[in-house]
C-alpha cells in the first residue's frame, strides 16, 4: 500500500458479475502520465495514490479507460479507501 493511501476500481458486466483481467488505465495530472492495472478475480483493481511533489496532495485523475474504451471523464482527487464501479463498455 502507498504511504498516501490507495483507490479502487471495479469491473463488472452487463449482469452484475466481476470482470476478471480487465485492464484499467487512468490519465493524471498533465505531467503524471498514466497509470494502468488488470482486475482481480472479484473485479478490482487497485491503484497507489499520487501525490504531487511539489505542494503535497493527491494529484488530480481526469479520465479511465477499460480495455481501451474510456469509461469517465470526470475528474476527481482520489482520496483513501474510494471506490468505483463501471460496467464494462
Amino acid at each position: 500500500m502507498s504511504e498516501h493511501g490507495t483507490f479502487s476500481i471495479r469491473v463488472v458486466d452487463d449482469n452484475g458479475y466481476a470482470v476478471s483481467g480487465a485492464k484499467v488505465s487512468y490519465q493524471c495530472g498533465k505531467m503524471s502520465g498514466v497509470g494502468t492495472g488488470y482486475t482481480d478475480s472479484d473485479g478490482w483493481a487497485e491503484f497507489d495514490i499520487i501525490h504531487a511533489t511539489l505542494g503535497g496532495g493527491a494529484i488530480l485523475v481526469y479520465r479511465i479507460w477499460i480495455n481501451g474504451e474510456e469509461v469517465s471523464d470526470s475528474s476527481f482527487y482520489p482520496e483513501d479507501g474510494d471506490t468505483f464501479s463501471f460496467t464494462l463498455p
